[in-house]
């Protein structure tokens, strides 16, 4: 019996994943629905979620390879002895924040695995990812079309993410995803499509209220500027480069007209009168910088680590854990240090250590060959993806340790680490 359950499971495990993708869209709004219009903390995505995580760890216990199976014993391992060591070091420890944050900690890496895992040798059609990225994007567009949409903020700050909670982790999603939609867009030709999404995809971007989409919109910007005007250059094609410099300069007054009217930059604004800066001058202070771009994170970081210095040395190897006198300690929200601080030496090695040898190994291989690559739309954007997915992390947080997020981490980064792999053995040029 348990043989046929594995021999089933193994051969639509893609097709399980498949479904489990596509429905992520829907799972956020009815969470954002959930918040908003019923205020109830308990999520049905949150249930889902759970359920294909202790999927993932039966497969790659019972079905999976012996090298990921050892992997997995680690970190189950390790999460054990973080949950003693803050029940055991820690006067006043809430147990139900410290298991519940390990779990959203070591969604990340259990799904790395298990991703790798199924798509080593079956193949998933990116397409599915691409409608996913659709899915989001219609339901921030529509609603907020019609003025239907929820506020990215509590108070002060102005913007609309749609139907969905969090404006940081749907606004990452979008962001890390779209860079290989455009390449697809592009490569296929389709037009089209690719002036439809433009159109949608600009529009979010402003009317999230976010800096963090448009900021990643702008590194996608300057590289299609950057590797256009090298390839014009090259092929002497100077007509060709007098006119991009025109619809340069057509885009950028553009903008600078329109900018002023979205909610991106009223919150700009907001922020910058709220801090009471009057110049450039003003605003050139460490605290008024932590404050205006990092949202006041590496403040928080310094908090959390006093708290890290002013631990015993199980802490310091295995983490501070979540909880601090009983609630929820204030977190910098971003990722790797948060994951450092809380999780400590061991746990920073054990949840991040397969993400860092395939991110090592994408560079190397993209870098290899650099000044071909970066002419290879295709090659570029599937390296900006990632690129922002660890700016992301790095700048607003809300991303590994965000399972709705890292979902879409892992499996990007499996995808591109698969077909640079590939690149890599066969030297081809096409991937």
């Amino acid at each position: 019996m348990i043989d046929k359950i594995n021999k089933f499971v193994d051969k639509n495990v893609v097709l399980i994943f498949t479904i489990f993708i596509f429905i992520q869209p829907f799972l956020d709004a009815l969470t954002g629905i959930m918040l908003y219009s019923f205020n109830s903390n308990i999520t049905f995505s949150s249930i889902i979620r759970i359920l294909f995580f202790v999927f993932c760890i039966y497969y790659l216990l019972f079905i999976g390879n012996k090298k990921n199976k050892k992997v997995l014993y680690i970190l189950l391992l390790y999460s054990s002895i973080f949950l003693i060591v803050n029940v055991v070091f820690k006067m006043r420890s809430n147990f139900y924040l410290e298991f519940k944050y390990l779990l959203n900690s070591i969604y990340f890496p259990v799904l790395l695995m298990f991703i790798f895992e199924i798509l080593k040798d079956k193949h998933i059609n990116k397409i599915n990812l691409f409608k996913t990225l659709i899915i989001y994007i219609l339901l921030i567009f529509i609603p907020n079309i019609f003025n239907i949409g929820f506020d990215s903020y509590a108070y002060s700050k102005t913007g609309s993410n749609g139907f969905f909670y969090s404006a940081n982790a749907i606004g990452n999603i979008i962001s890390i995803i779209s860079p290989l939609y455009l390449s697809y867009l592009i490569i296929n030709k389709k037009r089209l499509y690719l002036l439809v999404f433009l159109i949608m995809y600009i529009y979010i971007l402003v009317t999230l209220g976010t800096k963090a989409p448009l900021l990643c919109a702008l590194i996608i910007f300057i590289y299609f500027i950057i590797s256009y005007t090298i390839k014009l250059f090259k092929a002497k094609k100077y007509i060709y480069l007098s006119f991009e410099l025109v619809i340069l300069i057509v885009i950028t007054f553009t903008f600078i007209n329109i900018i002023p009217k979205t909610p991106f930059y009223k919150n700009l604004v907001i922020h910058l009168e709220y801090l009471k800066i009057e110049s450039l001058s003003d605003l050139l202070t460490l605290k008024n910088i932590d404050h205006f771009l990092f949202g006041s994170r590496l403040t928080f970081f310094k908090e959390e680590l006093n708290i890290f210095n002013n631990s015993n040395i199980f802490q310091k190897l295995f983490g501070i854990g979540y909880s601090y006198e009983n609630k929820l300690m204030k977190i910098a929200e971003m990722d790797y240090f948060d994951t450092f601080i809380h999780h400590g030496i061991f746990g920073f090695l054990i949840i991040y250590l397969n993400y860092f040898i395939m991110l090592i190994n994408i560079f190397k291989c993209y870098l290899k060959k650099f000044n071909k690559n970066f002419l290879d739309i295709n090659k570029s954007l599937k390296v900006i993806s990632i690129v922002i997915s660890i700016l992301c992390a790095l700048l607003t947080g809300h991303e590994l340790a965000t399972p709705s997020v890292s979902i879409f981490v892992s499996l990007i980064i499996v995808i591109v680490y698969n077909e640079f792999h590939m690149y890599k053995e066969n030297d081809v040029s096409n991937i």
